[in-house]
């Protein structure tokens, strides 16, 4: 089976068309009011014009559950990815209401990877470490603890991003072997949530 690609922070509708069209398998939206690639629920209507090839994914950090109730009720997105500290409780919340999560770590070293053994979500996404951020930034982490992830939860799906780009996901890909793969501003010039669509096209293939 294929890596699966994941082009997160878009902002403009016509180029989530262009990237459905070019053949990513998630869309990713940011709801979280402090991203540079935010987009309001309110403002997101389009997503709902996406063929159905796409599949979306809203991104948030640390919402409360009447949130996460207000855009279920929507029907704007299919996928929750949680980029915050939720806990393994509210994570289980939310699948008992039959919602799809994707767990998002941060990982700095092996005791990163120990707390994911308290989630009983299925998708976990590693990230690179940062103080403020929540992904986006463009930096790296070491592949070896993705490699050690896999080891410890083989039956989990491992979204691999930070850093990733149209140059380096193809060693990526052939060194980790995740589920899917995530590209934000690997696949930007200089504004964030603006994609340069050469890009795209470019990681798209790569990656598969």
């Amino acid at each position: 089976m294929s890596t699966l690609v994941k082009i997160c922070g878009i902002t403009q509708p016509d180029q989530a068309q262009q990237t459905a069209a070019l053949g990513a398998d998630f869309i990713g939206i940011n709801f979280w009011p402090q991203s540079k690639r935010y987009v309001a629920p309110s403002n997101a209507a389009w997503l709902k014009e996406l063929p159905a090839t796409i599949t979306r994914v809203g991104v948030l950090v640390n919402p409360s559950m009447e949130e996460i109730e207000t855009i279920a009720g929507s029907g704007l997105v299919s996928i929750y990815q949680l980029h915050g500290d939720e806990t393994p409780a509210f994570c289980t919340d939310m699948e008992d209401l039959g919602l799809k999560v994707v767990k998002a770590i941060q990982v700095r070293d092996d005791l990163s990877l120990e707390r994911i053994a308290d989630y009983s979500v299925n998708d976990i996404l590693l990230d690179a470490y940062h103080p403020q951020a929540r992904g986006g930034t463009g930096d790296t982490f070491a592949w070896a603890l993705a490699l050690r992830f896999k080891e410890l939860y083989p039956q989990r799906h491992l979204w691999l991003a930070g850093g990733l780009t149209p140059e380096n996901v193809v060693e990526a890909v052939q060194q980790v072997q995740p589920y899917a793969v995530d590209v934000a501003s690997g696949v930007e010039d200089k504004l964030p949530g603006i994609k340069n669509m050469e890009k795209v096209a470019k990681f798209i293939c790569a990656a598969k």
